[in-house]
């Protein structure tokens, strides 16, 4: 189900350099929403923009939404003012969420804004008590705001080696030795992602990605979040055969499905 609700900021302060997190008190969405999706968010009441803006949920439970945002441009800009009692236009939940985790020992990796997904299923399994890998990239050691803990399989990496492990995400997984069935759940940036979909053919290991399009309007009117399939049937030809919209169609799907992040 949909819905179109006014939360409550809970709280709202900067949890990295430049990275976000807020609470909201949500009596709807916050019942329906599952890892994986997103929200749709107006920055302020007067927003004249024609988009809203999407959010992934980086939590959720009885009553209580999270997101996790950076600030890179005058939606987000706005959002880091809110403050604790302000009240937030929001849609959701939209999009599909994570599964299909039976059988496997699920890898998650994040990047960038993308960790919020991510962060919410490795929560999720954590109460499922589901053993599972996390990996979360980032270019410096103030970006990160969790922390490295190789003993309970929580990897992080920076680009510039001020924390964890010196390199990318897919460094992160080679250095680690799995003798399980494995399957990647992954979001970041489109770069990050390519990586981490080449890494899985290569291994053989099923994968799933969140990917990150602009959802206007977040469930399949503007089509402006548009992801090339792939296509076996060229009889399968029409548009809606070769092009999957990421907010209604997705934002997950399988790597082997997808042409490009």
């Amino acid at each position: 189900m949909i819905y179109q609700e006014i939360v409550k900021v809970n709280y709202n302060h900067e949890i990295a350099s430049g990275y976000w997190e807020t609470e909201f008190e949500s009596e709807l969405i916050s019942t329906e929403s599952h890892p994986g999706q997103f929200i749709n968010i107006l920055p302020e009441k007067n927003w004249t923009n024609v988009m809203r803006r999407p959010m992934s949920v980086s939590h959720q439970e009885e009553g209580i939404l999270r997101i996790i945002y950076k600030v890179v441009g005058p939606g987000t800009q706005l959002m880091s003012n809110w403050k604790k009692g302000d009240s937030v236009d929001i849609i959701g939940a939209l999009g599909n969420y994570w599964e299909n985790w039976e059988n496997y020992h699920p890898v998650l990796i994040g990047g960038g804004v993308g960790i919020a997904p991510i962060l919410n299923l490795h929560n999720h399994l954590k109460k499922l008590m589901v053993d599972h890998t996390l990996i979360m990239g980032a270019r410096t050691e103030n970006e990160h705001f969790l922390i490295h803990e190789p003993e309970n399989q929580i990897y992080l990496t920076t680009d510039d080696g001020s924390l964890g492990i010196h390199g990318n995400v897919l460094k992160a997984f080679n250095r680690v030795n799995y003798a399980e069935n494995l399957k990647i759940y992954s979001c970041g940036p489109a770069v990050m992602m390519e990586g981490v979909k080449t890494l899985a053919f290569e291994k053989n290991v099923p994968c799933d990605l969140a990917l990150e399009r602009i959802m206007a309007c977040g469930f399949g009117i503007c089509q402006g979040c548009t992801v090339e399939r792939v296509i076996n049937d060229e009889i399968s030809s029409g548009y809606r055969k070769r092009f999957a919209l990421a907010c209604i169609d997705g934002p997950i799907f399988s790597a082997e499905d997808i042409i490009s992040c």
